[in-house]
């Protein structure tokens, strides 16, 4: 086999899935390094170029899916980061591929900004979570900035994608709206206060239950659970 790029790789977990729908699911998170995006409000900066305290370790994709097998008894891997698909796209779909032979169900978290489409073939759930105007990442209106690009995610079935919007104060209640709206979105709504800021009580009180009554307020389970 060719020699395929490393990866440059934050940390390899094993723990619960805390957000979305699939909270509580025994999951081994493979972190990547490096995001596009400069959210102000960025959980896991360590995972992030810009901030002065992110950190990485060079893997070349067959130790990073011996990492992942090494962790016994559980079949869920989730794709995060930083940033997941900004990584080597050849060494990307190679892990994805021997992941899926192995048995896998693969999961991965991005913010939509960036689109691999040979990707779709291979994921099992999309985690797709647009930035609101807190995450202070854009240049003028973050919803026109992220349409075109989200709209893209559409052709996923539904049962396989939730829209994720993290939420601080009511713009990004305004713009998870308009995104909405914008896309004509049918699907899996998640709703999750930021995690230093947000406030859960005046979310639940402002998001407009008559026209997406599916949308579901979750907020960081494993962060409640005390678990990493």
């Amino acid at each position: 086999m060719e020699r395929l790029p490393s990866f440059r790789v934050n940390e390899i977990f094993l723990s619960v899935q805390g957000e979305g729908l699939h909270v509580g699911e025994r999951t081994v998170f493979v972190r990547f390094y490096g995001c596009p995006l400069h959210c102000a409000w960025c959980d896991q900066p360590e995972a992030l170029t810009h901030t002065g305290v992110g950190r990485f370790e060079e893997m070349e994709p067959e130790s990073v899916r011996g990492a992942v097998v090494g962790h016994p008894s559980t079949w869920r891997v989730c794709l995060t980061g930083g940033e997941p698909v900004i990584a080597p796209k050849a060494s990307l779909l190679w892990l994805v591929r021997e992941l899926k032979t192995a048995g896998y169900w693969i999961s991965i978290e991005t913010s939509g900004a960036r689109i691999v489409e040979e990707l779709f073939e291979w994921i099992d759930f999309w985690t797709v979570s647009p930035k609101g105007r807190s995450a202070e990442t854009f240049d003028g209106d973050p919803v026109q900035e992220q349409v075109v690009r989200l709209r893209r995610f559409l052709s996923v079935p539904p049962e396989q994608r939730q829209f994720k919007f993290v939420i601080q104060d009511e713009r990004d209640v305004e713009d998870a709206i308009a995104v909405l709206d914008a896309l004509g979105y049918d699907g899996a709504v998640v709703l999750q206060p930021e995690h230093a800021r947000g406030n859960g009580k005046a979310l639940f009180e402002s998001w407009p239950w008559d026209r997406y009554p599916g949308a579901r307020l979750i907020p960081q389970t494993h962060k409640l659970s005390g678990l990493h």
